[in-house]
C-alpha cells in the first residue's frame, strides 16, 4: 500500500513588515534540514507542490511562501516597494521568524531572479541553490534593463508593456483559466511572450497536457481573480530600480554551491547571448561554485510541473549531497 502524501499545511508568518502566506510540507522541527522555494510569475506557492511532495517524504521540510503581492501575502501598493532588498528581506525575515538559520534554495523563473538575489546578498543563510529556468544575470554598469529590452524587443515586449502605469487592468478583461491554460503550457523559442492583446485574440483550442489538470488552472484562476496582478507586475517595474541600488554589487559573484536546470523550449533560454553564457564559462565565471547545468530536451519555461518527477529527483540528488549533518556550516569563502 503506498504511503499517504505528506500533508501542505498552510499559515500567515509577519515577516519584514508584511504578513505572507506559506505553506508548508515535512518535519515542522527548527532543527530539520529546510528548503525554501520560490516561485516565479504569474504563479504562486502551489508551483512548487510536486517537489514539496517529494522532499518533504524524504524528511525535509519544506516551505513554500506567496511571495510580496502574490496570493496570500501583503500587497503592497508602491511599485517601488517590490525593489530586490525588499523581496530578499522579506525571506530573511521569514527565515528569521520559522528559526531556520540556514536553508536550501529552490528558485523558478522571478523566483530564481529572487533567489541568486539571495545568495549574493545573504550567502550565509543558504546551505546549496538549484535554480531553473532563469539564469544569473550579472549587473552590467553601461546598460540599464529596460534600455536594453527596448531596443531588443521593440516598445510591444511584454516586459516594456508591464511598465505602464494600471497595465494590470489589462488582465482584469481575460479568462483567467484560458490565459492560465495557454500561459503555463507554451513553449516558444520566439522573442516574445506574454502578449495579452494575441491571448485575447486567440481561438486556438487548448488541450491540457497530463501534467496540468482543470483543477490546477482553476486554483490559479480563483486566487489570481481575488489579488489582480498588479503585484507580480511591479517586479519587472522595478527592474531600472534594481539595477540602481545593486550598483555596489557590480562584479560580485555568487558564492553558494549551485545547480541550473533549463528546458531546452523555454524562452528564458532563447534570449540573445544567454546559451553563450551558459555553456562558454560565463556563468561559472560569475557563480565559481556552479557544479552542474541541466539541460532538459523537450521542456517548457514551466518545468518544475512539467517534468516534475525529473525536476524532484534533480532536486533532491543535489541537496543530499549537502545534508549529512544539519548544522555545518558552509565552507569559509
Amino acid at each position: 500500500m503506498a504511503a499517504a502524501a505528506p500533508e501542505i499545511r498552510h499559515r500567515q508568518v509577519e515577516a519584514n513588515g508584511i504578513t505572507m502566506h506559506v505553506a508548508e510540507a515535512g518535519p515542522a522541527s527548527a532543527a530539520a534540514l529546510a528548503v525554501l522555494f520560490v516561485h516565479g510569475f504569474p504563479e504562486l506557492w502551489y508551483s512548487w507542490r510536486h517537489q514539496m511532495e517529494h522532499l518533504a517524504a524524504r524528511g525535509y521540510r519544506c516551505v513554500a511562501p506567496d511571495l510580496r503581492g502574490y496570493g496570500g501575502t501583503s500587497v503592497p501598493p508602491d511599485p517601488a516597494s517590490y525593489t530586490a532588498f525588499h523581496v530578499v528581506g522579506d525571506l530573511v525575515a521569514l527565515l528569521d521568524a520559522l528559526r531556520l538559520r540556514q536553508v536550501f534554495v529552490v528558485g523558478h523563473d522571478w523566483g530564481a531572479i529572487v533567489s541568486w538575489n539571495l545568495c549574493l546578498l545573504r550567502p550565509d543563510r543558504v546551505r546549496a541553490l538549484v535554480n531553473l529556468s532563469v539564469a544569473f544575470n550579472p549587473r552590467h554598469p553601461s546598460a540599464k534593463p529596460l534600455d536594453y529590452f527596448r531596443r531588443a524587443y521593440g516598445d510591444d515586449y511584454y516586459v516594456c508593456k508591464f511598465q505602464e502605469p494600471g497595465y494590470e487592468a489589462q488582465f482584469a478583461s481575460l479568462d483567467l483559466k484560458r490565459f492560465f491554460k495557454m500561459a503555463i503550457t507554451v513553449q516558444t523559442t520566439g522573442s516574445s511572450a506574454m502578449s495579452l492583446k494575441k491571448m485575447q485574440s486567440s481561438n486556438k483550442q487548448i488541450t491540457l497536457p497530463s501534467w496540468l489538470s482543470e483543477e490546477d488552472v482553476s486554483y490559479l484562476a480563483s486566487v489570481y481573480a481575488k489579488t489582480g496582478f498588479a503585484g507580480g507586475l511591479n517586479y519587472y517595474r522595478c527592474l531600472d530600480l534594481n539595477w540602481e541600488l545593486m550598483a555596489p554589487w557590480t562584479g560580485a559573484k555568487v558564492q553558494v554551491p549551485t545547480k541550473f536546470i533549463v528546458g531546452d523550449g523555454d524562452l528564458a533560454y532563447h534570449h540573445p547571448g544567454v546559451k553563450g553564457y551558459i555553456h562558454k564559462g560565463g556563468l561559472k565565471r560569475d557563480v565559481p561554485m556552479l557544479d552542474e547545468v541541466v539541460v532538459i530536451k523537450g521542456a517548457g519555461h514551466f518545468i518544475q510541473q512539467e517534468r516534475a518527477q525529473e525536476i524532484s529527483e534533480h532536486i533532491y540528488e543535489y541537496i543530499k549531497k549537502f545534508s549529512t549533518d544539519p548544522t555545518r556550516e558552509l565552507s569559509k569563502l
